[in-house]
């Protein structure tokens, strides 16, 4: 299965020149935890996050308004290519621990957004249950031994 058959196409982006109070208004809007971020030829140079509103805006004391998107510290953006496997997207969505990923076309301009809940929606069984053991490795915390646990007796 590829990205381009379940996919999310109808995506909000805010601009560079955007601020936190724009997309904090299109997740809203869209009901999602994250918007991308493009420049003025719609290529992805960043992602903001819902988290990443509420630190930057708890850590320096101002009001979202204040802080444009350009602003915000972007790490190396991953992306994917509509034509990628599902399989291939999860794999990568587990390595670098996140839930959603740009795509991008030929020129990283913004396409849509895949999600590891677009897989469990939309997705095969097959790559449904991979979604979910993706999602663990992301949010999941390896289980404690028996050997490491303490227990605390009244």
């Amino acid at each position: 299965m590829k990205v381009f058959e379940i996919m999310t196409i109808d995506v909000a982006s805010c601009g560079l020149d955007d601020d936190l109070s724009r997309a904090a208004s299109l997740m809203w809007e869209k009901d999602c935890g994250v918007i991308p971020v493009v420049d003025s030829e719609r290529r992805v140079v960043g992602v903001v996050t819902d988290r990443d509103i509420a630190i930057a805006t708890a850590s320096q004391n101002r009001r979202p308004s204040e802080i444009k998107a350009r602003d915000m510290l972007f790490q190396p953006i991953e992306c994917c290519d509509m034509e990628d496997t599902i399989e291939t997207v999860l794999d990568r969505m587990a390595k670098i621990r996140i839930r959603r990923l740009p795509v991008v076309g030929e020129r990283c301009e913004l396409l849509g957004m895949i999600s590891i809940a677009d897989v469990l929606k939309n997705g095969r069984k097959r790559e449904a249950k991979q979604a979910v053991k993706t999602l663990m490795r992301i949010v999941g915390r390896p289980k404690a031994r028996a050997a490491d646990s303490v227990l605390v007796e009244p």
